[in-house]
């Protein structure tokens, strides 16, 4: 049999003739009970479900059956906590046990309240293993992207010193090679339209050389910069900046 359903704190169900509190407790989508002496002494029909048993099963049910062992002495205390008053009313999620042994988490929202003149506690729950099942996985999805990424930023900028490397190292050295052979050249030039050509051609391989080393110091990757301390102040001294001294 049922225990007679709670009505709210300071009401009979006379006083509130139109209002069907037994039809709203019964078809609540969330989860109602209420615990006295660490037994159950009310459940509705989504309580008890919950945790794969009727209402009739979960009345007169001990605490410690629908409580993973490893959360009881919690569950124990916060109980205590509210009966005592302190506080009235609390909030948390819960590691409930199911018939079939599985745990699962429950969010739920309890108060103090008197329930046959002496004191219980009338809680609400809701079954939110699932919905921290996938929290949990979106989480970790996100974890994997942000590691994804960050190893592809360093692969490109692997790639990008490479190729500066490469830039400087190969095309410069070739254009520097061309220089040198265009000044001997222009030493040993007879005056005239050949001497005229070499010193052109120094020149735009000078230029070239310059264009090389340039691109080479764009490709390069900027050194990451150090994050503004206490006062706006660089959380390390760069270069030519004096260290301060003393222990923050």
């Amino acid at each position: 049999m049922h225990a007679s359903h709670p009505v709210p704190a300071g009401a009979t169900q006379g006083a509130w003739p139109d209002v069907p509190f037994e039809a709203i407790v019964e078809q609540s989508v969330a989860g109602i009970y209420v615990i006295q002496d660490d037994h159950f002494v009310y459940a509705n029909n989504t309580w008890a479900a919950m945790a794969g048993y009727t209402p009739e099963e979960v009345v007169g049910m001990p605490l410690a059956q629908l409580v993973a062992p490893d959360f009881l002495d919690e569950v124990r205390a916060r109980v205590q906590a509210r009966l005592e008053g302190n506080p009235p009313s609390m909030h948390f999620i819960t590691r409930g046990q199911h018939r079939d042994g599985h745990v699962l988490l429950v969010e739920v929202h309890g108060s103090r309240m008197n329930f046959k003149g002496r004191p219980a506690v009338i809680g609400v729950g809701v079954d939110v293993t699932e919905r921290l099942r996938n929290e949990a996985q979106l989480r970790h999805l996100l974890e994997q992207v942000r590691t994804l990424s960050s190893h592809t930023a360093l692969a490109l900028e692997a790639q990008r010193t490479a190729f500066a490397r490469e830039v400087k190292q190969g095309l410069g050295d070739m254009l520097s090679s061309i220089r040198t052979d265009a000044a001997r050249m222009l030493h040993s030039a007879p005056a005239g339209e050949l001497q005229a050509l070499t010193e052109r051609l120094l020149g735009m391989t000078q230029q070239a050389v310059d264009a090389a080393g340039q691109i080479a110091d764009a490709l390069r990757p900027a050194e990451p910069v150090a994050p503004p301390g206490p006062g706006g102040q660089p959380a390390h001294p760069g270069r030519g900046e004096p260290a301060h001294g003393g222990v923050e």
